[in-house]
């Protein structure tokens, strides 16, 4: 017989609201970002005197999310969003998706309408946990006090396997408000703390391959990031002598400025990166997840008699987009430290590409379409200027749509988690919530967003949150007054006919003063980057209004 709500307890009880915050407590959750509504006013209340965790009060549940997808990347560590029932809910699953599609640990703690409204066409009354179970790993409703630990513990617990993503609890208020008796377990008696090694004997087998290939290349995805093993994997390129690319998601995973490093690979990347990853014999992919703007998923990027070796904490994505030759489940770091002992052992190659020369090419290529002191503004000197702009250790939040595009071609990476985009979701207007997100996550770190116009109005309403909380972002915004990459694509596929691209903006520095931030606006290209300067030394959350070419497009990339 399971518990129910009329069990007896034993010994000191709390409440079910008090018994969840404590459970997040544990986790090391300090930053609960959200919305109170009738349903989680509870946890609410639990969470006004426990000074441990910081609130964050937004505007929009959505914005709410977004800033918990932008912390939990920026710490490297699951985050907490709280909302209430119905609408609350709806508002959160575009961001709750994006954390699935990008493996982002979100745990979406939320209300569901009392039971005796359910089922009576209610107010806010849904089914929502069949509304949530596509786009989290675990979904699930609290039906009485006595599981409230239980599913905080399985939600971390779930969100924190590999890959990780978003779970989702809810509860209604008249469980929350019930008594309980408290657990005290610690998160390493209920979940695996330590990554899974590598087999040594795959190691060998992948080093033999290596050592065969003529033309190897090492192929670097976020997984190292995440397990901090950045400055391991420089060690081993080095001592092997082979040549580095990157994930497009994920350029900061191996530093622009080392000799190696040909830079990321894909649409809008490095053409260092595409013009030699196609010569490879043999791809070794280490803590990599193949995504769709890397490599399309076609042969091209990676040649198809290339032998590929694929390395990924998660061993059900070895061989989803490409049969590998060897696939290799584990820790990153494991597999990287296994392969530099095998390299140390032998004399380190001679590399196959001369990559100095294949920057330096590529560096001329982005260069020379400039146009510095051309009016309006070109979209790739703003891009420019957003590098030279901000501070090497800086984290760049990119948006989806056309300015995006032409920041990536842009970037070099120089530290670990210094990039962001919305990896395989591209929702725009998320970007600047996540930026709000990572800053509290790395608040001694600059952090600028850069988006479209379109993107700036989605969750503009967030600056107010920014103001409130001190949330020192510099947001950049690429000004064309209209949907830039929709043109893009119907110039390409419907002979430019253009329709529903077009409209006007306000003025998005005035804007950012009328909320009480530094605002700027910008229509000649020799004042941006000292209006960016000013932004950062500003102290305060800004917004960069930079007017540019709405006919200066980056190019739409095909699949076939």
């Amino acid at each position: 017989m399971g518990f129910s709500t009329s069990d007896k307890k034993s010994g000191p009880t709390i409440s079910g609201a008090r018994a969840l915050v404590d459970g997040l407590l544990r986790e090391g959750i300090d930053h609960v970002f959200g919305i109170p509504g009738t349903q989680n006013l509870a946890i609410l209340d639990e969470l006004r005197v426990t000074p441990q965790i910081r609130f964050i009060l937004t505007r929009h549940e959505q914005g709410a999310a977004f800033m918990a997808y932008g912390f939990a990347r920026a710490a490297n560590k699951p985050s907490v969003v709280t909302v209430t029932e119905g609408p609350g809910i709806t508002n959160i699953v575009t961001a709750t998706a994006a954390a699935f599609k990008g493996n982002v640990p979100v745990i979406s703690i939320t209300g569901v309408q009392e039971s005796v409204m359910r089922e009576r066409d209610a107010t806010q009354d849904m089914d929502q946990i069949p509304f949530m179970k596509p786009i989290t790993k675990w979904a699930y409703s609290i039906p009485y006090p006595e599981k409230i630990q239980e599913a905080v513990r399985k939600a971390f617990r779930v969100a924190l396997t590999e890959p990780q993503g978003p779970t989702h609890i809810e509860a209604a208020s008249e469980v929350l408000l019930q008594q309980v008796t408290p657990e005290t377990t610690l998160p390493a008696a209920y979940r695996s703390t330590v990554p899974a090694v590598c087999d040594p004997a795959q190691i060998d087998a992948a080093w033999a391959l290596i050592s065969k290939a003529e033309r190897p290349l090492f192929v670097v995805g976020r997984g190292v990031m995440k397990e901090n093993a950045v400055t391991a994997m420089e060690r081993l390129a080095t001592a092997a002598g082979i040549p580095v690319t990157v994930l497009q998601y994920s350029p900061d995973a191996f530093p622009a400025t080392h000799p190696l490093a040909l830079g990321p690979l894909g649409r809008n990347a490095f053409g260092s990166a595409n013009k030699n990853a196609p010569k490879a014999d043999v791809i070794v992919a280490l803590g990599a997840h193949f995504d769709v703007f890397s490599t399309m998923y076609k042969y091209g990027i990676f040649s198809e008699t290339a032998k590929i070796i694929h390395n990924t904490s998660a061993p059900g994505q070895i061989g989803i987009v490409f049969p590998v030759e060897l696939g290799v489940a584990g820790s990153a770091t494991s597999f990287i430290e296994g392969l530099a002992e095998r390299a140390a052992k032998g004399k380190a190659r001679t590399p196959w590409v001369d990559v100095a020369k294949a920057r330096a090419d590529f560096e001329a290529e982005i260069t020379a379409v400039l146009k510095p002191e051309m009016e309006p503004i070109q979209p790739q000197f703003v891009a420019h200027t957003i590098r030279k702009a901000l501070p090497r250790d800086g984290i760049l939040v990119v948006d989806a749509g056309n300015g995006g595009k032409h920041v990536r071609t842009y970037f070099k990476s120089y530290l670990p988690n210094s990039f962001m985009c919305i990896d395989d979701w591209a929702s725009v207007g998320g970007s600047f919530p996540i930026a709000l997100g990572a800053k509290l996550a790395q608040p001694n770190r600059p952090v600028l967003c850069a988006s479209g116009d379109m993107g700036a109005m989605c969750n503009i309403g967030e600056l107010e949150t920014a103001v409130r909380e001190n949330i020192a972002v510099v947001y950049v915004v690429f000004n064309d007054q209209g949907l830039g990459n929709e043109r893009a694509f119907q110039n390409e596929h419907f002979g430019g006919r253009y329709f529903a691209v077009d409209y006007k903006n306000p003025d998005f520095g005035a804007l950012a003063k009328v909320f009480g931030a530094h605002g700027e606006h910008v229509t000649r290209p020799q004042d941006l980057e000292g209006a960016i300067q000013r932004a950062f030394a500003s102290g305060k959350p800004a917004i960069i209004d930079v007017m540019i070419d709405q006919n200066n497009l980056a190019p739409v990339v095909h699949r076939t």
